[in-house]
């Protein structure tokens, strides 16, 4: 279902053209030199592109553009749909802003919207209130439920019946709340983790990190591998952090590299900058500083605002060419904008207009 519709009381391209359209990382790379030069609408376009291709941290990217605009419930809903995506593929920063997009909505709230709808604003107050915790999950995998094969009708009815307990809405229904769920189980977290929600996959990890030699370790890895090797990259990033950062009998510096790899293959930014760290200090593998800086950029460009601020330090340090895209400046107020206090913090000039005579750095 379309995300405004949780709200409401053409013909398909020739194969041929296919070979022709940019990749996804090229449409991502596009759209952050349109933002960059202030030209948000493009900038949307292309993310939003890369973002129906399957590449979540565009998804994000466009939902925190289309939020910067939106005037209305409609616009704040397609900003939180695109939200959604990077939430449930491991975004924390995603999901925390997805939060604040329903909250909006909440606030404009009539009182007149249906069931679905009273679960959905729950969803986003509670997401708000706890960031990251399992309502931001639920709400993630409510705007997204169309793609994912329908509503979870069970977290719909304990989300709305809290709602509904709190004040009458008009489109509440005398159901009673189904039991509280318990504290996430293994066979949840696995199905959530399968089903690629990153909170399974969470929850998993923190299985084996809480007793790598527990009844419940040994089916928390297979989960996580089973996940991984679908190509669900945040349970191949967290495969890798087990054997890096897990029990020292559990340790595998080269498994560690090899997940991790696939977690950035899996476009999971976090994953990139880890990558990087292996190869600068050559865990797992050979030392290869070019190839750190470029996955430190890529873990940049794919949202990462610790990977951005590592960047501009290591071009200031003359680790790194000197360009437009490179200026620390540049690089800062990409980190402040997704989400680094510190970035935001450091008084970082604002953007030269496009129009400007200003110097440009040769690429």
């Amino acid at each position: 279902m379309a995300a405004a519709a949780l709200l409401a009381s053409g013909p398909t391209a020739p194969a041929a053209a296919v070979d022709t359209e940019p990749d996804r990382f090229e449409l991502h790379r596009t759209a952050l030199a349109h933002e960059q030069l202030g030209e948000t609408a493009r900038a949307i376009d292309d993310f939003a592109t890369a973002c129906a291709k399957g590449l979540a941290p565009s998804c994000t990217m466009a939902g925190l553009a289309k939020l910067d605009r939106a005037t209305g419930t409609g616009s704040l809903m397609d900003a939180a749909q695109d939200l959604a995506a990077g939430c449930l593929a491991g975004s924390d920063f995603a999901c925390m802003k997805m939060g604040r997009a329903l909250g909006a909505v909440s606030a404009r709230s009539k009182g007149t919207e249906g069931f679905v709808a009273i679960a959905l604003l729950q969803m986003g107050e509670e997401c708000r209130a706890a960031a990251n915790g399992t309502a931001c999950y639920d709400a993630a995998a409510l705007l997204r439920a169309e793609e994912r094969g329908g509503a979870d009708m069970r977290a719909v009815q304990r989300y709305a019946a809290a709602a509904c307990a709190r004040e009458a809405y008009p489109g509440c229904l005398p159901v009673a709340a189904p039991a509280a769920d318990e504290e996430m189980t293994l066979e949840r977290a696995s199905a959530h983790c399968l089903s690629a929600r990153a909170d399974g996959c969470i929850n998993l990890l923190e299985i084996l990190l809480k007793d790598a030699e527990g009844s419940s370790a040994s089916g928390a890895l297979t989960a996580l591998q089973h996940a991984c090797d679908a190509q669900i990259g945040i349970a191949c990033a967290n495969l890798g952090l087990f054997y890096s950062n897990g029990p020292a009998g559990a340790r595998d510096e080269g498994a560690a590299r090899r997940y991790m790899r696939a977690g950035c293959d899996g476009s999971v930014a976090q994953a990139c900058f880890a990558f990087a760290v292996m190869h600068k200090k050559g865990v797992g593998g050979p030392v290869n500083q070019p190839r750190a800086l470029a996955l430190v950029d890529h873990a940049c460009d794919l949202g990462w605002a610790k990977a951005c601020e590592t960047l501009a330090t290591i071009v200031e340090n003359g680790e790194a060419p000197f360009r437009a895209d490179h200026n620390p400046d540049v690089l800062r107020r990409r980190a402040c904008r997704l989400g680094s206090d510190e970035a935001c913090s450091a008084g970082v000039p604002a953007p030269i207009p496009p129009t400007s005579k200003a110097r440009q750095f040769v690429p």
